[in-house]
């Protein structure tokens, strides 16, 4: 019942935390997304913006040539040309003002084209009114002064003009409050005629304030001008005032700072441009580290391993002095030297070092006591090959151990007897055990080949040497085979446990370069030439093959440390 309720419940937390990693994740998605469009949406009106102003200075600009033009040859125009202009002015402008521009809040709602097509409208519009206000006044200063017409007079017809647009704007008021007085709730409905009324009674009064204001300024000016002489003097040329044609764009210049410190408060805008500065170099660091493995690579394979197969082998029985000799082949041209256990024969005067685990069974006479280290000489080689607290049996009477592999059903067990003379470079890491003399000192000497391209190429750049008389116990997955080196042998490099000195070792490259670019295969394999040689290797290799461990990186590091050192 226990075991019942604990299942359901871590059943019911997982699924509980599942359901919330999805609240969690569907809420940012929703943010991200609301975010991206709001920039996007933003983005999109500041660059309808921007042509907008542009086009519509380019415009203005091209308007401002072409009435400067104009207006100047007007100058010494007949008073009914100068009427005639005006007049057609102020036509135009009275066309532009009234121009109504057609609603965005409709359904569906217009796209980004037709925003932007409707914002260099507007923009033009506001230039081209500016242009023909500052005309529509030079020709008025021009008529006046054609006209010769007596200042009071002037000033007496402008100001009737003002005071006609002052009732008529005063009896759209009259009206606009008739109505609301009248329908109080349908004027502000959207829908119904009064509101339909309202809506034009409120355009009418926008263009009859617009008249009023024009006439009054009109009214001022005529006044000013009277106070100074009876007639107005002739208008210098005319020019364009730059100043007030780009404050026609002064709402388009607003909307787009409003925008752009609206997207300055984006986080999606906020973030863009750096990372949009460094995406280039993030980008070039992505190609090189996918280029520059394989360059490398190719270099090695191509050019570093062909250099190395072509030199001269190495060989530690000759350059250093050793007497090589081979060790005796399994009968019947067998070459498979492990088992799943193995029973030694300890005799008086001998001492046997195994690990622990590694001990099945042992008669109850044996001494078994401890040593930390199988040889205090080499205290990190023994350290690092796990060689460490093993168990030292002696024996007064012979005695039969058994050595059996019980933690690891992979692993088999191999005996090595390496006769008085001989010797075998062995990387420790393949020894569980050794059977020798108790009176000898271990013979173990360690050389390094640091002036060999093979051992930088393998990384092995130290080499371990066993010598004679000694048992090795021997470790190997799926068993060790012992085979004669002949007239040449290839095996991977991974799965090499030693070779006796008398044979000649150097690197071959692999056959085929895909396999080594993709990591399936190393770029050397291990090569044993000679007639009395013989090497020692494991069937199935794991030595430092765990891809799918987290860890397996710093697994990778610590085996090549452990290689350069021979281990």
């Amino acid at each position: 019942m226990r075991q019942l309720l604990t299942a359901l419940l871590r059943f019911l937390l997982r699924h509980a935390l599942q359901f919330a990693l999805f609240i969690v994740i569907l809420l940012a998605g929703r943010l991200l997304l609301a975010e991206w469009r709001v920039y996007s949406a933003g983005s999109e009106a500041i660059a309808a913006l921007r042509q907008a102003s542009s086009s519509a200075g380019t415009h203005g600009a091209s308007l401002a040539d072409t009435t400067t033009a104009r207006v100047n040859a007007l100058r010494h125009a007949s008073h009914a040309a100068i009427s005639a202009r005006l007049a057609q002015v102020q036509s135009q402008l009275a066309a532009l003002r009234a121009r109504q521009q057609p609603s965005l809040f409709t359904l569906p709602l217009p796209d980004a084209d037709t925003l932007a097509q409707h914002a260099q409208q507007e923009a033009a519009r506001r230039v081209e009114i500016e242009v023909l206000a500052q005309e529509a006044r030079y020709l008025l200063a021009l008529q006046a002064a054609l006209n010769g017409e007596d200042a009071r007079q002037t000033l007496a017809r402008l100001h009737a003009d003002h005071v006609r647009a002052y009732a008529a704007l005063q009896e759209n008021v009259r009206q606009r409050q008739l109505l609301e007085a009248q329908h109080p709730l349908a004027a502000r409905l959207p829908g119904s005629d009064a509101h339909a009324q309202l809506s034009q009674l409120e355009n009418a009064g926008r263009r009859l304030r617009a008249s009023n204001l024009q006439a009054y300024n009109a009214w001022l000016a005529q006044r000013a001008r009277a106070r100074d002489a009876t007639s107005a003097a002739r208008p210098a040329p005319f020019a364009i005032d730059e100043q007030a044609l780009a404050g026609a764009l002064a709402p388009v210049q607003a909307a787009i700072a409003a925008g752009e410190a609206q997207l300055a408060r984006n986080w999606i805008g906020r973030w863009r441009a750096p990372v949009m500065d460094v995406a280039p170099t993030a980008a070039l660091l992505v190609l090189s580290a996918i280029l520059l493995p394989v360059a490398i690579k190719a270099f090695f394979y191509f050019v570093l391993a062909p250099v190395a197969a072509r030199l001269k082998p190495l060989s530690i029985a000759r350059e250093l002095q050793l007497a090589g000799s081979s060790l005796p082949l399994p009968p019947h041209g067998e070459s498979r030297i492990s088992a799943v256990s193995q029973a030694l024969q300890l005799r008086p005067g001998q001492r046997m070092l195994i690990h622990p685990e590694y001990l099945q069974s042992s008669p109850v006479s044996t001494r078994k006591r401890t040593q930390w280290l199988l040889d205090w000489r080499f205290p990190f080689t023994s350290l690092a090959a796990g060689m460490v607290a093993l168990t030292r049996l002696d024996s007064d009477a012979t005695a039969s151990v058994t050595i059996s592999a019980s933690d690891d059903p992979l692993l088999e067990i191999a005996v090595v007897e390496l006769p008085a003379g001989s010797a075998l470079v062995f990387q420790p890491r393949g020894l569980v055990g050794l059977l020798c003399d108790a009176g000898q000192p271990l013979a173990i000497s360690s050389h390094w080949r640091l002036g060999s391209l093979h051992a930088w190429l393998t990384l092995q750049l130290r080499f371990i040497v066993f010598r004679g008389p000694v048992t090795l116990i021997v470790r190997g997955c799926r068993g060790v085979r012992l085979e004669r080196a002949g007239q040449g042998r290839s095996i991977s490099q991974s799965a090499t446990l030693g070779f006796t000195t008398d044979v000649l070792y150097s690197t071959l490259r692999s056959e085929t370069f895909i396999p080594y670019l993709r990591g399936q295969q190393a770029l050397l394999n291990d090569r044993f030439d000679g007639d009395n040689g013989v090497y020692l290797y494991e069937e199935t290799p794991r030595h430092g093959k765990q891809p799918g461990k987290v860890g397996s990186w710093f697994e990778g590091l610590t085996d090549a440390i452990l290689k350069v050192f021979g281990i």
